[in-house]
């Protein structure tokens, strides 16, 4: 059994706050379903409102789930021991997003966009994806015990400092495990986004989150430890298969599982660039962990604490990207002006939001750590200082990736992550172990730089968008007068330079003239609607 920090009755208290705010969202959470359904948007009203609110909904969940992983975070680590979090950092890594996105194979996207062309296509397309999708995600369970072995015989050989334990053994295959019935989830997904309404999908998400947060928060208390919390993640990951299965059956009927090889090679193939640019993605966004675990483990969890305010940041773009997606495969067929406003427009949106965020998260990054100890804060704040400024470009390469999907260039995203990897890799090999995490945090940064690089030379080939310069210099100049402003404002309490950022940003963006015509006529669009 993994060893335990005892609970304070601060702490007891603060859990008991959040099991009962769970539970009563829990059971708000139908109620709340059933309003935004009287209010939604059909496909025949208003195209760009119906995308806001297909953006809105999903937005407003996964900002209520990352408040229940921030604060089942916090429990974590009061709970655990330095040692124990790194074991579960990293065994998280490599099954839920390493393993997990070479089994998802991007079959999503593949089954997301044929099925957006034509939805004839669920009944030919859903049972050989579907058991594609079993299949490798089978594989990961044998992959992840030889992850294990190859790390114990590099630590034995002397080659790594960090190997793993019995206990680390079983975390690692009690998460691979969780990847089986989030295939199923993951396939019935892709059929909702496929036919615009993410909604559901993202609802579902919630209440799996909400009993997987109760389960694992009733497995700290108990004392269970990590391997408590991994048996935790897996029933409420197959409890949420449950939930799409019945909903699959109730939309769609039971399309059967029949495998059709041709179609399946056809499957493989097509998904084999996209699985591709996502592992890589994985590898140059996240791979720094297993570097960090072998060479400086005990700095995990600092890193780890800094990593999750940048998750928060990475709710919105593939919210937005699902919403427009079916939008974007079809402009690129029939419409290119199209997709070139729309692309500009979006970025232009994305970038209003990520400037702020990152010179805001800037100045109170040594607050944020302290939420998570303040012994990790000499560490963690440089580096989530660092790390944020990833934002922009990121926002900027996430929407350019799902154009050139749409316009059938995925070789080039290929090729672009392919050199952002190696060149994250490298730096990574090269500084983590002399300057520790926040050659980590330096190495996020510069890698989104190289990938943003040849995607928008082929992009601009394709629909030759508004320049980047063009759509940024305002926003810039707004966040870097709201950056002061906090500044001035956090000599006095830091609550007050968030309460000063916002209102500055905004009044910046008014005087610089950021907030156009064509903004105005959205926001009155949408206030109609309301």
């Amino acid at each position: 059994m993994t060893a335990s920090a005892s609970i304070s009755p601060k702490l007891a208290a603060a859990i008991a706050v959040f099991v009962a705010g769970l539970v009563l969202l829990a059971l708000a959470v139908p109620v709340a379903l059933l309003l935004v359904r009287r209010r939604q948007v059909s496909p025949a009203q208003d195209q760009v409102v119906r995308l806001l609110q297909n953006s809105a909904v999903p937005f407003a969940i996964q900002l209520i789930n990352q408040a229940i992983n921030l604060v089942f975070g916090l429990i974590l680590y009061r709970l655990l021991l330095d040692a124990a979090i790194s074991d579960f950092i990293f065994a998280a890594f490599i099954t839920t997003l390493l393993l997990a996105t070479i089994a998802e194979w991007g079959l999503n996207i593949y089954l997301t966009r044929e099925v957006a062309r034509d939805t004839e296509a669920i009944q030919r397309t859903f049972g050989t994806a579907l058991l594609l999708r079993f299949g490798l995600a089978a594989l990961v369970i044998p992959v992840s015990l030889l992850i294990v072995q190859s790390y114990n015989g590099l630590q034995q050989a002397g080659l790594i400092a960090y190997g793993f334990n019995r206990e680390g053994l079983w975390l690692m295959l009690i998460l691979a495990a969780t990847v089986l019935p989030g295939a199923l989830s993951a396939a019935v997904t892709a059929l909702f986004l496929a036919t615009e309404r993410p909604i559901v999908p993202a609802v579902v998400n919630l209440m799996t989150n909400i009993v997987s947060a109760l389960l694992k928060t009733g497995a700290l208390v108990l004392g269970w430890g990590v391997l408590g919390v991994a048996w935790a993640a897996l029933l409420a990951s197959i409890a949420g298969a449950a939930m799409f299965a019945i909903l699959l059956r109730r939309n769609w009927g039971w399309p059967g599982i029949r495998f059709d090889r041709a179609l399946a090679v056809t499957m493989l193939r097509a998904g084999w660039p996209l699985m591709l640019n996502s592992l890589l993605l994985a590898v140059f966004f996240r791979f720094d962990v297993a570097i960090i675990k072998a060479v400086r483990a005990t700095d995990l969890p600092a890193y780890d604490a800094a990593y999750k305010y940048l998750t928060l940041t990475q709710i919105l773009p593939p919210i937005v990207i699902n919403a427009v997606f079916p939008m974007f495969a079809r402009q690129a067929a029939n419409d290119r002006a199209a997709l070139q406003r729309a692309y500009s427009y979006l970025v232009r949106l994305l970038l209003l939001l990520a400037l702020p965020i990152a010179m805001g998260t800037t100045i109170v990054a040594p607050w944020l750590i302290t939420i998570y100890g303040a012994q990790h804060v000499p560490l963690g704040a440089p580096a989530l200082a660092l790390l944020i400024w990833y934002l922009p470009l990121s926002y900027v390469n996430g929407m350019t990736q799902y154009v050139l999907i749409a316009l059938d260039r995925p070789r080039t995203i290929t090729l672009s992550f392919v050199a952002a990897a190696i060149f994250n890799l490298v730096f990574n090999l090269l500084f983590v172990g002399r300057f520790g995490i926040q050659a980590a945090a330096l190495a996020t940064v510069l890698s989104e730089v190289v990938l943003f690089l040849p995607l928008w030379k082929v992009l601009r080939a394709e629909i030759e968008p508004v320049p980047l310069w063009r759509l940024a210099w305002r926003p810039a100049l707004a966040a870097l007068g709201m950056g002061l402003c906090m500044l001035l404002a956090a000599q006095v309490h830091v609550a007050l330079s968030v309460l000063v950022g916002p209102l500055a940003f905004w009044g910046l963006l008014v005087l610089v003239g950021a907030v156009q015509e064509e903004d105005r006529r959205l926001a009155r669009r949408v206030l109609r609607r309301a």
